[in-house]
């Protein structure tokens, strides 16, 4: 039976078809604009193939749109003929597509630890669950993941910079940032074309308000991952994001519009970089003029998707700030979803989604009250709904920002001090500490 480059068999008899996979594996870690063609050589070398149909099922997981997961379910059942010949590792691979495609988030990972257990260096199942640990808000495992199947990897291992790239975020994510740091920056000098250990790196300077640092770093990598696919627009979002820290409200608004912004976009992360950039900029004093309108008509097709809590909360809060009647429209889906689905992400909804949405709602209308009252009992559940530090930052610092709005003046003041010690050299963390004590 064929093996991979990291020695894991394939159910094929086509040592080319193997090859193929290895090359769009490197494609998915490196975020490569190709990915998608170099899938399709798998298919033409093998369409029979069991782990590229549930390659292919877990590209559309990926996109995290509605018509997509649909296409996945189908893909998940029309595998199961040629799954019951295939590897152990490879059926549980086709069960684990399965589970995700049903919304059955926890059951995915287990399936995706359990393949490791037995092949730790199968990388696809070390992503995904890298993947799947973001979206549950699992700092920890998002982390472990990577180290407790370690042992298995070193430097002459294919794909050991991708691993070392995986592992600089989870440390991040843990607030272990001199160790991110010593992490990526491996991950980088091993494979200068990861914009995951680029973005983790960047990350690590926004948490420790270092933007000078975190543009250069950014900069100086820029070869490494202007190339790849639309996540190259999280790097330039990561790069305005500093440059607001900075208070070059002009050249953000140059990053959005020349570097961010695709009307054509389908991608949920695009649109939470737009949204989440949109309202930095209005929470920093910005006339973002007729931007928000653009970004809403995108976002009335998704009201009803529910994929991801995280990106609910953007169509929310994008609809809303256009004063789209959508905004209204994706409360009451996300209400009928929390009831009678049985997706696990439905009691994340009702939990977190949902007080979130109303809260963005009600910070649009004015009605700052209401606001602080929705997002103040979950702001330590936040991360249960996916994302990083420094995406969900956004709903912390609209929640001062509505304290003092509301004249709340005991809670925005306690907020504030409460970030400035989390975040004591945030300019705007200063801002808001002064302005609410000065009320």
């Amino acid at each position: 039976m064929p093996t991979d480059s990291r020695g894991l068999e394939f159910s094929t008899s086509n040592d080319a078809a193997v090859a193929a996979f290895d090359h769009v594996l490197d494609g998915y870690l490196g975020l490569s604009v190709d990915t998608g063609d170099r899938l399709k050589a798998v298919f033409a070398a093998d369409g029979d193939m069991p782990m590229a149909q549930v390659l292919k099922g877990y590209f559309f997981m990926l996109m995290g749109a509605g018509p997509l997961k649909t296409k996945a379910s189908e893909i998940a059942a029309g595998a199961e003929a040629v799954l019951a010949g295939a590897t152990i590792r490879e059926q549980m691979h086709g069960r684990a597509l399965s589970a995700w495609a049903d919304g059955r988030w926890r059951d995915a990972l287990d399936l995706w630890d359990a393949i490791l257990l037995e092949s730790p260096r199968d990388i696809l199942a070390m992503r995904l669950a890298h993947h799947g640990y973001f979206y549950q808000g699992d700092s920890q495992n998002l982390r472990d993941v990577v180290a407790r199947n370690l042992h298995a990897w070193d430097t002459d291992v294919p794909g050991y910079g991708f691993v070392m790239g995986m592992r600089a975020f989870g440390l991040e994510e843990t607030h272990a940032y001199d160790t991110a740091i010593e992490a990526g920056q491996m991950a980088v000098s091993i494979n200068p074309f990861d914009p995951w250990a680029i973005h983790a790196v960047a990350h690590v300077y926004e948490m420790i308000d270092q933007p000078a640092e975190g543009i250069a770093w950014i900069t100086d990598n820029e070869p490494g991952w202007t190339g790849c696919n639309n996540f190259k627009g999280h790097l330039y979002w990561h790069r305005a994001l500093m440059r607001l820290d900075r208070g070059e409200y002009e050249e953000v608004m140059a990053i959005y519009d020349d570097y961010l912004w695709d009307p054509k976009s389908t991608e949920y992360l695009d649109f939470c970089n737009y949204a989440s950039l949109l309202q930095r900029l209005e929470l920093h004093g910005q006339d973002v003029g007729e931007r928000w309108q653009a970004l809403a008509d995108m976002a009335k097709g998704r009201t009803h998707e529910h994929i991801l809590t995280f990106a609910d909360a953007h169509f929310a809060l994008a609809l809303a700030a256009a004063q789209a009647p959508e905004a209204a429209e994706i409360v009451e889906s996300m209400q009928r979803y929390a009831v009678e689905s049985d997706e696990e992400n439905a009691d994340v909804t009702a939990a977190i989604g949902l007080p979130l949405a109303e809260a963005l709602l009600a910070y649009k209308a004015g009605e700052f009250e209401e606001c602080v009252e929705r997002l103040y009992p979950i702001r330590y559940g936040l991360p249960f709904m996916g994302g990083s530090h420094a995406q969900r930052d956004l709903f912390a610092m609209l929640l001062i920002d509505a304290a003092q709005r509301s004249g709340m003046s005991d809670v925005a003041r306690a907020l504030a001090a409460e970030r400035l010690c989390r975040m004591p050299e945030n300019a705007w963390t200063h801002d808001a500490f002064e302005r609410v004590f000065a009320s």
